[in-house]
């Protein structure tokens, strides 16, 4: 669902313009920010906060250029939400510009001593999302609660035809992967100026969801993983570094995709074809990023979109060198303490209803529709070899513990997102920990198997149904058990925060969450929280992890 907690921003906004009082002003180096504090709750807020100077003009497809105030004292005004980035896909948001590079910072009100920074970054597929949907008040409100005050952070950053411009052309220009460079921007203007606000820098803790979470895993392999102390912990939701297909700037796919945006742009004739995509006007450039390569609507998922443009291979790049997984093998990420955890049904938004019938068209999505970036494996021996492991048994697949019931959908719709959630989600969070475990590093897993009263029943405990407790916007109405589960997940978040353990050792008494490790321990996420052993399914996630052609 890409709006899980869309719907939590009107109540949010108007949360924060209700009792304002004083207006807190934070002095920097050379600047200083005038935010709103919230006199009833107790916390303040900066936003529209820039680290990076306006990416258009000669800065378009462009890595991020920081911000620096045009005369030294200057008063930022951070009382309102600034522009969000474009995105693939119109979502109906009221500030949307190229004009982004900002943030957004809520804090405790008075905090005299230096607190933990959570910093988020928002999903969205690489193809949209905005920071003003993952707004921090309750966050912070529960620190205050629990006792453990945190600052938390949420920028804006590239996506989409303006963060991962594709092609070879983009490749010379130096223009792959800008929307991790500004990703690294905000990281990096957070260690020089969060001190300010009142947190620590010395202890930041990086977080997202889906492609947030994949982000934050390839912020742990810049530099080799000499990330150069800009975070301390990680908490992956749902994706991680090997989760989707990494291709190289001169992939069909790519170049095709270049081709469909120098045409929408007019530049098909020009003797210099990126330059002239460079200078198209803002709106065309706009209509192209929303056109590009959509996916045929018979392969359509409920949160598919047009993700061919994203993270790419670039040999000397910070980030994606070679795959991650090779990045992971040998050793070259930052060995930060992380937790990496998934939803029971990862797959099921993601896969079409009514097309996967039979196994010939199981085998033609995931040759060619796989939402790994949309390029597909090629190899059909090897996804053939794969169905072996997913039987076309309804009671097997996902949503699971559904038994036979198969919704009225497509007769291999669960098959097909069992496999989708393994291939793109658990295989590679169990690599991940698996390879973090062999190189010394704690990491702790979670699976979220209870799904929220009221949610469709065809998607069960889907992609994303964990934010409603991360961000604190449960529905009060649900029963007591998960109103629980909310307290607990925000209570070992913050845990995580302070100690880089998610295990309290004050407060209100929780399940011990005991590390990964070689038993491959998870903690279940439910109602009644419980351990359990990270083994299911794994002769098909084991055939993933080992086949090339499958994975990464």
């Amino acid at each position: 669902m890409p709006s899980t907690l869309w719907s939590s921003v009107t109540l949010a906004l108007a949360a924060v313009s209700s009792a304002r009082a004083t207006s807190p002003i934070v002095k920097g180096s050379n600047v200083s920010w005038l935010g709103v504090r919230n006199s009833t709750a107790n916390y303040d807020y900066f936003f529209n906060v820039p680290f990076g100077q306006a990416p258009v003009g000669s800065l378009r497809f462009k890595p991020p250029v920081e911000w620096s105030p045009d005369t030294p004292g200057v008063t930022v005004n951070a009382t309102a939400y600034g522009n969000s980035c474009e995105e693939g896909i119109d979502r109906g948001l009221s500030q949307i510009s190229e004009d982004c590079l900002n943030l957004n910072i809520w804090r405790p009100s008075g905090i005299t001593e230096k607190v933990p920074v959570l910093v988020w970054i928002y999903g969205g597929g690489f193809y949209f999302g905005a920071a003003v949907g993952y707004p921090g008040d309750q966050i912070v409100v529960s620190s205050m609660r629990l006792g453990k005050p945190v600052i938390y952070v949420a920028f804006n950053y590239r996506t989409g035809l303006f963060g991962f411009p594709p092609g070879q052309d983009a490749a010379a220009a130096g223009a792959l992967n800008l929307g991790l460079k500004d990703q690294r921007l905000a990281l990096e203007w957070i260690q020089k100026n969060i001190g300010y606000f009142g947190g620590d820098p010395t202890k930041v803790t990086l977080f997202g969801e889906s492609a947030g979470a994949i982000s934050t895993g390839y912020q742990s392999l810049y530099n080799g993983g000499d990330i150069g102390g800009v975070f301390h912990g990680m908490i992956l939701e749902s994706g991680s570094p090997s989760s989707v297909n990494v291709a190289p700037a001169n992939d069909p796919v790519l170049e095709s995709a270049y081709a469909f945006v120098v045409n929408a742009t007019g530049c098909s004739n020009s003797t210099q074809k990126f330059e002239c995509v460079r200078n198209a006007p803002a709106n065309v450039l706009r209509q192209a990023n929303r056109d590009v390569i959509l996916p045929p609507a018979e392969w359509m998922g409920v949160d598919q979109g047009p993700v061919v443009l994203g993270p790419v291979l670039a040999p000397g790049d910070v980030f994606l060198p070679e795959l991650p997984s090779q990045s992971l093998r040998a050793g070259r990420f930052a060995k930060v303490p992380f937790i990496n955890g998934d939803e029971l049904d990862e797959g099921t938004v993601f896969t079409n209803e009514t097309t996967p019938e039979t196994d010939e068209l199981v085998i033609e999505w995931l040759t060619k529709q796989i939402p790994g970036l949309y390029f597909g494996i090629n190899n059909v021996t090897a996804v053939k070899e794969l169905l072996k492991f997913y039987p076309a048994d309804p009671a097997a697949g996902s949503p699971y513990n559904t038994g036979n019931d198969t919704f009225g959908l497509a007769a291999q719709f669960k098959r097909l997102n069992s496999i989708v959630g393994d291939l793109i989600f658990h295989a590679a969070r169990r690599d991940h920990l698996r390879i973090a475990t062999q190189f010394g590093v704690d990491a702790w897993s979670y699976h979220h198997t209870e799904a929220v009263p009221g949610a469709d029943a065809k998607y069960g405990v889907y992609h994303g149904a964990e934010l409603v407790f991360v961000f604190q916007v449960v529905d009060p109405s649900v029963p007591q058990g998960l109103l629980d589960l909310g307290e607990a997940v925000i209570d070992y978040w913050l845990t995580f925060a302070y100690t880089l353990n998610p295990n309290p050792t004050s407060g209100t008494a929780r399940p011990y969450w005991p590390k990964y490790g070689t038993n491959q321990t998870s903690l279940g996420l439910a109602s009644n929280i419980t351990i359990e052993s990270d083994t299911f399914r794994s002769e098909g996630i084991d055939f993933i992890i080992n086949s090339p052609s499958l994975y990464n």
